[in-house]
């Protein structure tokens, strides 16, 4: 009996240093798991509109300075880590942060800068799913208390389109209503749309594909929270930053 009760006693004092031998933060599953919140700045740089559109500096237009394309994305991660992977699966929302103004289109013939649109969001946005996959790659010591790491990858979303863009056509446009401020129906559309109704909105789809690439700088505070800072394609440029908390 004797014998008996020292093998086991010693099997449990083994078992016992071999967990005070095993680093503090050691995962004891094949999968850490991340909670995160999000804040994205996106925007369309004015050297691709200028693809497009007209601008107030070009020669012989209008004195209105285009909108900027702009918005920003609030959101929520849920990520599963098998590492060296990062899936994560995420949910947003997208506020458009463009101001309503003129959009003069380029044409390929003769130049009219009379024939644009003025253009002002009502509500626009959209509500955002989406699922990324990015591998992750240590810079410093995992082991210490704080510690880097990057993190490369991309992903789809699907997009359900908020709100509306409602548009002033310049003055004869066929689309126009002849009902609508007849007394300014051979006006640009800058000048109609200080004293006449919308002629109606601009048609967008109401789901749309988001296309994600991203890279980020992750600092790691022993394997229980981080602050990712990220930039990259999120269907426009984007730069952001997530918190959140591993368990």
């Amino acid at each position: 009996m004797s014998v008996l009760v020292t093998a086991m006693l010693g099997a449990s004092l083994a078992t016992a240093q071999d967990e005070l031998a095993e680093p503090p933060g050691t995962p004891t599953r094949a999968a850490q798991m991340e909670v995160n919140f999000r804040y994205r700045y996106m925007t369309v740089p004015d050297s691709v509109l200028d693809i497009w559109y007209f601008d107030e500096d070009e020669d012989g237009a209008n004195p209105f300075k285009r909108p900027q394309g702009r918005a920003q994305t609030f959101g929520f991660e849920y990520v599963v880590k098998p590492r060296p992977v990062n899936w994560i699966f995420y949910f947003e929302y997208m506020s458009s942060l463009m101001e309503e103004g003129y959009w003069d289109d380029r044409e390929d013939g003769d130049i009219d800068h009379e024939d644009g649109e003025w253009i002002k969001p009502e509500g626009f946005g959209a509500f955002i799913l989406g699922v990324n996959g990015g591998r992750e790659v240590d810079v410093t010591n995992p082991d210490k208390d704080v510690w880097l790491s990057i993190m490369l990858g991309g992903g789809l979303g699907i997009a359900f389109m908020q709100g509306e863009l409602l548009e002033w056509n310049p003055g004869g446009d066929e689309a126009n209503d002849p009902a609508n401020c007849p007394d300014m129906v051979s006006e640009p559309a800058y000048v109609r749309q200080e004293s006449c109704d919308p002629d109606g909105s601009k048609v967008v789809p109401g789901v749309l594909p988001v296309v994600d690439m991203s890279a980020s700088l992750k600092i790691n505070f022993a394997d229980r929270a981080h602050i990712r800072l990220e930039g990259g394609l999120h269907d426009m440029l984007f730069v952001g930053t997530s918190v959140g908390a591993v368990f």
